[in-house]
């Protein structure tokens, strides 16, 4: 497809190179010849002639259809357009304005000259920022002959694809840049994820850092570590709020951003690095889980990574990932806890009792959650001597969070988000103050704590929109008397 571009000489000449047009070469229509020699030696078609006329557009048009783009002073635009409009009047219309300058002519698109900028060239400029980062990064590790890329305990699908993309970007192998963790990979998802994709994360004692010629973070930082063995880093790449100020030799820390690897996204494609399947399968699960399927607190630029990502991704490994198989163990535990559930006023409780790792418990709570009727998934398993409560929440304007500390915050850890929580509390901390007792019982002490706390939470946050609304209504009534006294004073 050819496009015709017409351009003022008022505006400075062509708004847009003639190599930034895609498909067949666009034909130029300039008024000046001096404008025609400028493009041809840019190796353009150029057709010289009055922009009021209409005999220059007829030179101009093959089938009358082509899109055409206008860049003309305001005072002339409404008679160009016309002029174009008599000889195509199929032709679509895109008008490059002057900023200020509002039309509403029928079957035009517009943009301002700002609104241009900032959609292209913006861009252009803050990745051309990121590959400088980029660069300061590879040129800070190029020296080290060993680097540890670190991340959390029972890292999450974010920060291992982060560290895969990471090792990627410095060119780097699997034996010069290893992924550790001081914790294993508790969740069946993302054990699937390190395991179909091929991703080694080893578990390392947090002696074996000093090791290492260099320590990179990604999707942490130092703080969060309770082992104090990173006196120095040189790199922390990272989505999550600075609780401490971090110190690094380099840091990018974006609390904005929904996802670790919609950072480390960025920075591959301002390097031009070729992304195969497997590390695009990765980061799309990355900004997958961390942002709830971009449905929590994702930005423009996690959404832009995700597309980006899945023209790219394996969708079939994706797939098997996010349904990972379940061992022969966990499946009796469901069988167990599906027959001894309860449904009491919205929520469903159940018990698993001894449970190999921790991320069952949460997995089977997304599964509870399904249960007609069900608007909390309360499940709970005794993991190495802890009580594992996870709880899920499916209606809206649910503070999950909330609930679970006050139902079991004065026993042990307990907190999250709005739709998901959890506590962790000693079983010996809750025999000393609840009691010792079976595991039905037990489901059951949980089930009665948590209802409180579900009927503590809704009296408070009642209270919370009265007085809104009263303030709201103290606010209105103050005005009206304002303003009945001012009346009365100017009367």
């Amino acid at each position: 497809m050819r496009y015709v571009v017409v351009c003022g000489e008022d505006v400075g000449g062509a708004p847009v190179p003639p190599s930034a047009f895609p498909g067949e070469q666009p034909l130029f229509v300039v008024r000046h010849p001096r404008e025609r020699a400028r493009l041809e030696r840019q190796g353009a078609q150029v057709v010289v002639g009055d922009l009021d006329r209409e005999a220059v557009y007829r030179r101009a048009f093959r089938s009358g259809k082509e899109p055409v783009l206008v860049a003309v002073p305001g005072c002339r635009e409404a008679t160009v357009v016309k002029t174009i409009r008599r000889v195509a009047p199929a032709a679509p219309l895109f008008v490059l304005a002057d900023d200020g300058v509002n039309g509403r002519t029928p079957g035009v698109t517009r943009i301002s000259r700002t609104e241009l900028v900032a959609r292209v060239l913006a861009p252009a400029i803050a990745r051309a920022a990121t590959r400088g980062r980029v660069d300061r990064v590879r040129k800070h590790f190029a020296r080290a002959e060993h680097v540890l890329l670190m991340l959390q305990d029972d890292p999450d699908p974010d920060a291992i694809a982060s560290a895969l993309a990471l090792r990627v970007l410095l060119g780097r192998t699997r034996a010069s840049a290893p992924i550790a963790t001081f914790g294993g990979i508790g969740r069946a998802e993302n054990r699937a994820m390190t395991r179909l994709l091929e991703i080694e994360v080893e578990r390392i004692p947090a002696r074996d850092v000093l090791a290492y010629d260099m320590v990179a973070m990604v999707d942490v930082q130092p703080s969060f570590f309770e082992e104090r063995v990173f006196s120095a880093v040189d790199l922390v790449i990272d989505h999550h709020p600075e609780t401490v100020p971090v110190r690094a030799g380099l840091k990018d820390i974006r609390p904005s951003y929904g996802a670790t690897s919609t950072i480390l996204t960025e920075y591959l494609r301002a390097a031009d690095v070729k992304i195969a399947p497997r590390l695009a399968t990765a980061l799309l699960y990355g900004i997958k889980s961390d942002t709830q399927d971009l449905e929590r607190g994702a930005t423009r630029a996690d959404v832009e990574a995700f597309a980006f990502l899945h023209g790219l991704s394996n969708h079939a490994v994706l797939r098997r990932i996010e349904r990972p198989e379940l061992p022969e163990r966990a499946v009796d535990l469901l069988a167990q806890a599906i027959s001894r559930r309860r449904l009491v006023n919205g929520s469903v409780f159940a018990h698993l009792g001894a449970v190999e790792y921790p991320e069952l418990v949460a997995q089977f709570a997304d599964l509870f959650l399904q249960i007609h009727g069900g608007e909390w998934a309360v499940i709970s398993g005794v993991v190495a001597g802890d009580l594992h409560i996870s709880v899920r929440s499916a209606g809206q304007g649910r503070a999950a969070g909330d609930v679970v500390r006050r139902a079991f915050g004065a026993l042990g850890s307990a907190g999250g988000h709005r739709s998901m929580a959890k506590a962790v509390v000693p079983m010996r901390t809750w025999r000393a103050r609840v009691g010792h007792m079976s595991a039905e019982r037990l489901r059951d002490a949980i089930a009665s704590r948590f209802q409180r706390a579900i009927r503590s939470w809704s009296h408070s946050s009642a209270q919370r929109s009265v007085g809104s609304r009263t303030l709201r209504s103290w606010k209105h009534s103050t005005a009206a008397r304002s303003s009945v006294s001012g009346t009365l004073r100017t009367s």
